[in-house]
C-alpha cells in the first residue's frame, strides 16, 4: 500500500519573488513618504522642515547662500548629515538639525533628495570670473600642479559619483565658504584631504573665479 502523499506547503519560487519584491516596493515607498514629510515638515524632535532653507524644489538659495539639494548622491547626503552630527563639518545650524534626526530619518531625507530632478541655477555672476574660473576647471593648472576639477566633478559639474557631489547649481556664496573650509581644513569628510591639498594652492581669486564659474552653470540642461 502506497503511504498518502505529504501535501508540499512550501510557496512556490515565483510567488517568494513576488513577494520579495512587493515587500521591497513597498519599504521603498515608506522611505520615499517620510523623505518627503521631513523635507516638508520636519519632526516632532526640533528637526525643521528642510524646505525653509533648502527651497522647495530643493534648489537652493543666494542669500543667505543656502546649497541645492536636489540631484545630490544619497550616499554623500547621508555623509555630510552624519559630519554635522559628530563635528566633521562645521555649522550650527545644520549640526542641531542633524542631531534631531535619527539615522532613519537621514537615509530617508538623503533618498528623497537624491531621487529628485537636480535643480539649483545659474546664478548671475561677473563674466570675467566665469571666463577664469572655467580655464581652471577645465584645464586646471599644469604650471602648478593642479588638476582639473573636471577630472572629478565631470565638464558641467554635473558628475553622478556616490560619494562625490555636483558643483553646477549651487550659490556662489556657498561654493566659495566651502573651498575656504577645506583650504583651512575646516571639513573632514572623505577626500577632505585631497580637496585640502588643491584647494590650498589657489589664491583668493582663483577660489572665486571657481565658485563663479559653477554657479553659472545649471543644475541640469532640461
Amino acid at each position: 500500500m502506497t503511504a498518502p502523499r505529504t501535501p508540499n506547503r512550501r510557496a512556490p519560487p515565483l510567488l517568494i519573488l513576488m513577494a520579495s519584491v512587493w515587500l521591497a516596493a513597498g519599504a521603498a515607498t515608506a522611505d520615499q513618504d517620510a523623505g518627503a514629510r521631513i523635507a516638508q515638515e520636519g519632526n516632532d524632535r526640533g528637526a525643521t522642515a528642510c524646505i525653509q532653507c533648502h527651497g522647495a524644489q530643493g534648489q537652493g538659495q543666494a542669500q543667505p547662500p543656502f546649497p541645492r539639494l536636489a540631484g545630490l548622491p544619497e550616499q554623500y547626503l547621508i555623509e555630510q548629515m552624519d559630519a554635522y552630527q559628530d563635528g566633521r563639518r562645521a555649522n550650527a545650524t545644520m549640526a542641531q538639525i542633524a542631531r534631531n534626526l535619527d539615522d532613519d530619518e537621514i537615509q530617508a531625507i538623503s533618498r528623497h533628495y537624491a531621487e529628485m530632478e537636480p535643480a539649483g541655477g545659474p546664478y548671475n555672476v561677473p563674466e570675467d570670473l566665469i571666463n577664469r574660473g572655467r580655464d581652471i576647471a577645465l584645464e586646471g593648472l599644469p604650471d602648478r600642479n593642479i588638476q582639473s576639477c573636471a577630472t572629478c566633478h565631470g565638464e558641467q559639474g554635473r558628475e553622478r559619483n556616490p560619494i562625490l557631489p555636483p558643483l553646477a547649481g549651487h550659490p556662489p556664496r556657498y561654493l566659495m565658504a566651502q573651498l575656504q573650509a577645506y583650504a583651512e581644513g575646516a571639513r573632514e569628510t572623505s577626500l577632505a584631504g585631497l580637496m585640502q591639498g588643491i584647494v590650498s594652492e589657489l589664491a583668493e581669486e582663483e577660489k572665486a573665479a571657481l565658485a563663479a564659474y559653477y554657479a553659472s552653470l545649471p543644475a541640469s540642461d532640461q
